[in-house]
């Protein structure tokens, strides 16, 4: 192909405040592909032919294929080229029924309706080698201060939306487009308290008691703790499906499932990032069936490289809820987070929050809304990227130069913690249950993996230790792992 249809860039002088031009070019290029614009097997042209025919530089057009390829959309073959990936026509064009942005979906549970109905109301500890915590001797503590002064001052302190004060909703879209290429307005965005009370929202307004809901194994054992709660019959789906196209079909085809609940861009805890045709495939499964997905974009922001774009970026039915938290990026006391809904489900929603709590804090959310506006988020973000990866290289050298260095580590793309694959013999909660009773508070993976037996391994979080306790707490699990070991083999 020597150039590429003109239309194709209709967008293209429409640069978002925010937005890099090479992410612009990568979305006029995806969306192409998945509009049927550009068909599967076409060669696209060379970096220096489209940047003459753009006018932009190669390595603006080098990095927008660099993303194509990393998210499946383009294949490059040494010496030819580069490729559209051919994908089965159907997942490229997923039915959209316009009527439903007018109504909301008559799919809401039996709870939602009465929501709907009802009138207005107005209200551990960390040890060595954990995953998931942050260390807060880097948390820029001067900074979070001046911003809850700043807080202190808002006309918030007196009343707020029950949607989250507008401040944050504002900055969180703004943060979304940039950095998850999600564009949404700050009408769709509902603050909560975190991932807890996001499940335990979306489980009662979309599904009733009984209705069957799917969710990804291994995971977060707080979903499914709150989805049991809310009456909603889990199955499991085990990873190695999500991550085969045929076995993702059978799985998908003939459910009464209401509900998915997934991890799309790295699944907790092994990092995995769910294929792009199985991305396609779900999303033509709820949009067929009048299904949902709930995308939880766990720990995104420390995944190595660009992360893939998120679910709800790529749906073109209106049926994704998207979730994210700050306890993560900032810490958990904080107790945000916030879901992106689709617009028909929003008003819903509003009633439910006015009848759950009425909202949260408006001191915290403004706090938080001024630390994101004068850009201390992404620069707290981007320090803690480098400190994370400092820290695990560190880890994975001490786990090479102990007794630990034949067990295979699963590469979890960044984040805060790594997996330790155990040998089916050792029995990993044994394990981990004398490792904490030495303060050492490394989690069993099959802790994560319900209706999965055959996982077993450590989780072993990098994220909060120097190399000095690192050195100390890998010290403890060789010691403890050799004494198992040598019992199941005596």
């Amino acid at each position: 192909m020597d150039k590429l249809p003109i239309d194709l860039f209709n967008e293209f002088s429409q640069q978002r405040e925010g937005e890099i031009l090479y992410q612009l070019l990568y979305r006029c290029l995806q969306q192409g592909i998945l509009k049927g614009l550009l068909k599967g097997g076409e060669r696209l042209p060379s970096s220096r032919e489209l940047a003459a025919q753009l006018k932009v530089s190669r390595n603006t057009v080098r990095m927008a294929y660099d993303q194509l390829i990393a998210e499946g959309y383009v294949e490059s073959h040494q010496g030819a080229g580069s490729f559209i990936t051919s994908l089965p026509e159907k997942l490229i064009h997923p039915p959209v029924d316009s009527s439903r942005d007018e109504a909301l979906p008559p799919e809401l549970s039996e709870l939602a309706q009465r929501y709907m109905a009802s009138s207005s109301l107005y209200a551990s500890g960390c040890m060595l080698l954990q995953p998931a915590v942050q260390p807060m001797d880097h948390f820029p503590r001067k900074r979070w201060r001046r911003c809850l002064s700043a807080a202190a001052d808002v006309d918030a302190m007196f009343g707020q939306p029950p949607a989250g004060l507008r401040l944050l909703r504002e900055q969180i879209a703004g943060h979304l487009s940039t950095f998850r290429g999600i564009q949404v307005s700050a009408e769709q965005i509902l603050i909560t308290s975190g991932s807890q009370q996001a499940s335990f929202m979306l489980a009662s307004m979309l599904c009733n008691p009984g209705d069957r809901v799917l969710l990804e194994t291994p995971g977060y054992p707080g979903t499914e703790a709150v989805l049991a709660a809310a009456g909603a019959c889990v199955k499991h789906i085990n990873w190695q499906v999500l991550q085969d196209a045929q076995a993702l079909n059978a799985c998908l085809t003939g459910s009464d499932a209401r509900a998915l609940f997934i991890t799309p861009s790295r699944n907790f805890p092994l990092g995995h990032t769910l294929p792009l045709e199985a991305r396609l495939r779900i999303l033509h499964w709820a949009a067929q069936n009048n299904r949902w997905i709930v995308e939880d974009d766990y720990d995104s922001e420390f995944a190595e490289g660009h992360p893939v774009s998120a679910l709800f970026a790529l749906d073109q039915g209106k049926r994704v809820i998207y979730t994210g938290t700050f306890s993560r990026t900032m810490f958990p006391a904080l107790r945000l987070g916030y879901m992106v809904l689709p617009e028909a489900l929003v008003p819903a929603f509003l009633k439910a929050r006015r009848l759950m709590d009425g909202g949260l804090s408006a001191v915290a959310q403004a706090a938080m809304g001024h630390f994101m506006s004068q850009g201390d988020y992404s620069r707290h973000i981007r320090k803690m990227r480098q400190l994370y990866q400092e820290r695990r290289s560190i880890l994975e050298k001490l786990l090479a130069d102990s007794a630990l260095s034949h067990l295979p580590v699963t590469d979890a793309g960044g984040g805060m913690h790594l997996v330790l694959a155990l040998p089916d013999s050792v029995d990993d909660k044994a394990l981990v249950h004398d490792l904490m009773a030495e303060g050492i508070g490394i989690r069993a993976l099959s802790h994560y993996a319900s209706g999965n037996t055959s996982l077993k391994g450590l989780v072993i979080g990098f994220a909060l230790n120097n190399a000095d306790e690192m050195q100390q707490g890998i010290d403890r699990v060789e010691a403890h792992y050799l004494k198992l070991t040598a019992k199941t083999s005596g």
